[in-house]
C-alpha cells in the first residue's frame, strides 16, 4: 500500500546568516494514506525538513502522475503548489493546495493545507524538527490534524556530504460508522530516509514508509508496508531548485506492483533580513 507522496528536493542546510532553508517530504515529508497523491496532506519530496528564512521565501511546485502502469482511467494525475513564510528565526508557516485528476480527467478533486514547522534543536550535526499540519478535503472533504517531529543526523553542518533522517507523524482524523455515526481515529506513520551528494549542487536520495494503524477499519491492515522513494535533485541556482522523483510501491495481500513518477520546482526568493556574509 502507497501511503505516502512527496517529491524529493536538495537537502541544503543553509548558514546561520541567510537562512534560506525549505521543505521536502513534510514528515509525511506529505508527506500520508492513500495513493500517491495523499488526500489530508500536501506532496512533499524526500527530504529533511528546513524552516524558511523570514518572509515570503518560499514558492514549490509539484506534479505528477501514479500508476504510470495502468490505462489511462487508472492513472492519476496531480499538482501541488505551496507557499512557504518565515515567521521567525526557526519558525515557520505554509499554505498551499493539492488538485488531482482521475479516470482520464473525467473526475476532478481538491484539498487544502497549512501548517507550522520549528526547529527547537538546531546543531551542526543532529536537528529536531516539530510540526503541526491541518489539511482539509479530499473525496471526502476529511479534516485532518496532523502532528509530527523529525529528527536528522548530518555527516556535514551544511548538509553538502550524507545524511540520515526518521519522521514520525501522527494523524488524527474522523470516520464515520456503518450506523451513521461518526468518531475520532488516528494512526501511525514511520518514514526512514538517507541523502548523499554525488557532485556539488547534485543530490540523490532514498527513504521507505510504513505505517501502523490501532483501529484498523474492516479489510484494513494493522501493519502497512508503503514503498521506496528514489530521487535526484539539481540546485540549478541559489534561487530555483529541480527535483525529480521515482516512487515504488510494495504491494500486500491483493495489490499489484504500482509506480509513479514526480517533477518539481522550488524557488527561493530573496529575504528581507538577508545579511552578506
Amino acid at each position: 500500500m502507497r501511503l505516502f507522496s512527496r517529491p524529493v528536493r536538495m537537502s541544503r542546510k543553509p548558514t546561520k546568516t541567510t537562512r534560506t532553508g525549505h521543505y521536502a517530504l513534510l514528515f509525511a515529508r506529505a508527506l500520508v494514506v492513500g495513493i500517491f497523491l495523499s488526500w489530508g496532506s500536501r506532496v512533499q519530496a524526500a527530504d529533511t525538513s528546513e524552516t524558511f528564512a523570514v518572509g515570503v521565501t518560499d514558492v514549490e511546485w509539484y506534479s505528477g502522475v501514479d500508476r504510470v502502469e495502468g490505462g489511462a482511467k487508472d492513472r492519476t494525475v496531480f499538482a501541488d503548489m505551496m507557499l512557504g513564510i518565515g515567521l521567525l528565526h526557526r519558525l515557520s508557516a505554509y499554505t498551499g493546495v493539492v488538485m488531482q485528476g482521475t479516470g482520464a480527467f473525467t473526475e476532478g478533486q481538491s484539498s487544502q493545507y497549512m501548517g507550522l514547522l520549528g526547529t527547537p534543536l538546531d546543531t551542526d550535526h543532529c536537528d529536531l524538527d516539530l510540526q503541526l499540519d491541518v489539511s482539509s478535503g479530499g473525496p471526502s472533504q476529511q479534516f485532518e490534524l496532523r502532528p509530527a517531529f523529525e529528527l536528522n543526523v548530518d555527516g556535514d553542518p551544511q548538509m553538502r556530504s550524507w545524511g540520515v533522517y526518521v519522521r514520525a507523524p501522527f494523524p488524527v482524523y474522523g470516520r464515520k460508522m456503518g450506523n451513521g455515526r461518526t468518531h475520532a481515529t488516528f494512526h501511525l506513520e514511520l518514514t526512514v530516509g538517507a541523502y548523499a551528494h554525488l557532485i556539488d549542487g547534485h543530490q540523490v536520495l532514498i527513504e521507505g514508509d510504513a505505517a501502523c494503524h490501532p483501529e484498523p477499519e474492516q479489510g484494513e491492515q494493522r501493519y502497512e508496508m508503503g514503498g521506496v522513494a528514489l530521487g535526484y535533485n539539481v540546485e540549478v541556482s541559489d534561487a530555483l531548485e529541480l527535483i525529480s522523483q521515482l516512487y515504488f510501491d510494495v504491494p500486500q495481500a491483493h495489490e499489484s506492483v504500482s509506480t509513479g513518477v514526480m517533477l518539481g520546482l522550488i524557488g527561493t526568493l530573496p529575504s528581507p533580513l538577508a545579511t552578506n556574509p
